[in-house]
Order: structure tokens, then C-alpha cells, then sequence
């Protein structure tokens, strides 16, 4: 992706070099990076609408690009969704949990009582894949497959095997998927930046979004997945430490906002 946009950059700059009097080259290239930054928020958005596959999915896609590259195809899913009277989130599914009910049930509750946002889950199936324990898809809905998955994950680390994930176990993946390795602060640092990033409530679309922006800024994220793993959250401790910021590796609302200010927008 990296190259991508610098060859986009360096295009833009070669094409504008005879005009250079009569249109600043910076804002040449701010304005191309804006462009692709543009495409890849609406390319995100229209993948999560598509994943999705519901009435709300393609209407949130409408409003936010009523004239994006898949409009056309956003209002035809819409339409044939609303006639077929299908605009209603798709249903869950029972898993089938190799346990005893008491406990299937004991640990159902426990889930429940986290209230993991559609985000979180999206992030727990893409992490779980990561690890190895395909989800088969990262949609937010746990199905059989996600269940399974988190069920082998448990057996490996001689946890209960209930398909059902507790507070303790879902900081395990999360560490497990994306700790920083290296420059890590002292426990209550940690902890304290990790809360500080939680708060934010940052969604999948987000995420991608600010690894866009890092890497425009020449901090390469390998990738734009909305997973804050190990290449992110270096990304973002070597953003801090050129702006003379505590290197955390998680972000608080003000870095967001300077981000978003450093890329226009």
C-alpha cells in the first residue's frame, strides 16, 4: 500500500513539475493524498456494508457516500433486501457447545455481562484468526465457527473449553495478537494507555482509517486491516517519540485529533 500511494505521490509531482509557478507542489500532493484516503474510507466502508448484508449496513454506506463507487450496487442490495422484507439483522444462531448445559449457560452469562460492542467481536475473530483458530469471517456475529475456534484456543491454554469468552480471556488474545515488543511501559503505564485507547470506542472503520493516516505519514503499519497488532502499535510508538509523546503504543483522543490534523482531516 506504502508504495502505492508514493507512486501516486511522485506521479502527481512529476505531472505538476512544468506548472510548479502556478500551483504549490505540496498542495499537489496533499490534495492526492486526500483522494486515496477518500477512496480507501469508502472502499472500507462498502466492504463492511457487503460483509454485513443488511438493510442498515447499505443505508449507512448510502449516507455516508451517496455518490460513491458502489452506490449503484448499495441501492440494488437495498432494495432487494427491503422486498424481501429482509431488513432486519440476520438471526443468531445457537452454537453447538461440546459442554454440559449448566456451564454452556453459566458461561454465556459471563459473555454477556462483558457487553462486547460489534467492533470488539469483529476484532476477537480477526485476532483469533491471526493466532491460527480460523473464524471463517470477521462479521461480529458468533456463529458455530467463531465458537469452535474460541473453544480450540481455549484447550491450548488450559482454559475450560466452553466456546464462550471471559473478560481475562479476551485481554489474553488481545495481548497475544498485537503486544508491543518492544519500549513496553511498566504495568500501571500500560494499563493506564490501554484504558485511555479503549475509551475511544474506535470501530473497525477507524481503525483502518488511522493506519491510513500513519502510514501517509511515512509510519508503516504493514497494513490496513483495522487490527492493532505488533506492526500498529509500533507505528504508533515511533509517531509519539518524534512528537516528544510518552511511547504507549495506544492512543489517546488528542493523538487522534492530531492525526487526523497532520493528514487534513
Amino acid at each position: 500500500m506504502r508504495n502505492t500511494i508514493f507512486s501516486a505521490l511522485m506521479l502527481a509531482g512529476l505531472t505538476a513539475a512544468p506548472a510548479a509557478q502556478a500551483q504549490d507542489l505540496g498542495q499537489i500532493i496533499s490534495g492526492v493524498a486526500q483522494g486515496l484516503l477518500a477512496q480507501e474510507l469508502e472502499r472500507n466502508a462498502w466492504d463492511e456494508a457487503r460483509q454485513a448484508n443488511t438493510a442498515n449496513a447499505y443505508r449507512n454506506y448510502l449516507n455516508r457516500f451517496p455518490n460513491g463507487a458502489h452506490a449503484s450496487n448499495a441501492r440494488q442490495a437495498l432494495n432487494r433486501l427491503t422486498n424481501n422484507g429482509n431488513s432486519r439483522q440476520p438471526s443468531f444462531t445457537a452454537p453447538v457447545i461440546s459442554t454440559p448445559a449448566t456451564q454452556a449457560g453459566r458461561a454465556a452469562r459471563t459473555e454477556a455481562e462483558l457487553n462486547l460492542t460489534r467492533s470488539d467481536r469483529v476484532r476477537v475473530q480477526r485476532q483469533l484468526t491471526q493466532l491460527g483458530y480460523n473464524t471463517q469471517g470477521a462479521d461480529g456475529l458468533w456463529g458455530n465457527r467463531t465458537r469452535s475456534a474460541i473453544q480450540s484456543w481455549q484447550r491450548a491454554h488450559n482454559h475450560s473449553a466452553t466456546g464462550y469468552v471471559t473478560a481475562a480471556q479476551v485481554r489474553q488474545i488481545n495481548q497475544q495478537a498485537g503486544a508491543p515488543t518492544n519500549r513496553t511501559p511498566s504495568g500501571n503505564q500500560q494499563s493506564d494507555a490501554q484504558v485511555q485507547e479503549r475509551l475511544l470506542s474506535l470501530g473497525a472503520a477507524e481503525r483502518r482509517e488511522l493506519q491510513l493516516r500513519l502510514t501517509l505519514l511515512g509510519y508503516n503499519t504493514r497494513g490496513t486491516d483495522g487490527v492493532f497488532g505488533t506492526n500498529t502499535r509500533n507505528a504508533i510508538r515511533r509517531w509519539q517519540g518524534d512528537h516528544g509523546l510518552r511511547q504507549t503504543g495506544y492512543l489517546t483522543a488528542d493523538q487522534v485529533k492530531t492525526l487526523r490534523s497532520e493528514t487534513r482531516g
